[in-house]
């Protein structure tokens, strides 16, 4: 994995609540009180997960997947896989997993706005190129998503400051919790 990539990864963990726990050589984030999966396969998927969608954001020129979109400035930050456990964390419960996470307090008085998926799970946010969309990156990006159940993906802009918070999360087939990915961008005012 390139060094800005990894030097992503870290900005985003260093920018969530110190109550969440980064383990970075996984590039997973822990809610407070949530334990690390037991299952291996499903640890192994979230890293996975991360995985291909640093490769599949790469693809397309930029360090993260989930929020890629025009209205940032900078690559500075990219996805982090993020293991919720159980709970009910489906489409409607986008306030459930900002308050699991510990980002209730910028969610007050913000806006959560649902993200588009394209067939293939890919947020529609990100910018294919129109000549090749299904590079060999976004196919092993979506394949790592097939594993994944009521798969939503959400961005929260808060009533202040720059930070965006998106997250794409599903809830594992054949296992017990949610699962899925987050990254933090900054809005650019342009």
């Amino acid at each position: 994995m390139n060094h800005q990539i990894l030097r992503a990864v870290a900005a985003t963990a260093q920018r969530l609540p110190s109550s969440t726990t980064f383990i970075s050589q996984r590039h997973l984030v822990l809610p407070q009180g949530v334990q690390e999966p037991t299952d291996q396969k499903q640890l192994q998927a979230l890293e996975d997960l991360a995985s291909a969608a640093h490769s599949a954001a790469d693809s397309v020129l930029c360090s993260r997947l989930v929020s890629a979109s025009p209205v940032y400035l900078a690559d500075d930050f990219a996805d982090v896989s993020v293991w919720l456990g159980q709970g009910s964390y489906g489409k409607g419960n986008e306030h459930a997993v900002l308050k699991k996470l510990g980002l209730e307090s910028l969610a007050k008085g913000g806006r959560i706005s649902s993200v588009e998926l394209s067939a293939k799970g890919i947020p529609v946010t990100v910018n294919l190129n129109t000549d090749n969309p299904n590079t060999d990156e976004m196919d092993a990006f979506s394949a790592e998503l097939a594993k994944l159940q009521d798969v939503h993906c959400f961005f929260m802009h808060p009533a202040s400051g720059s930070d965006v918070i998106y997250s794409l999360v599903g809830k594992f087939k054949n296992a017990s919790g949610w699962g899925g990915l987050l990254n933090i961008g900054i809005q650019s005012d342009d």
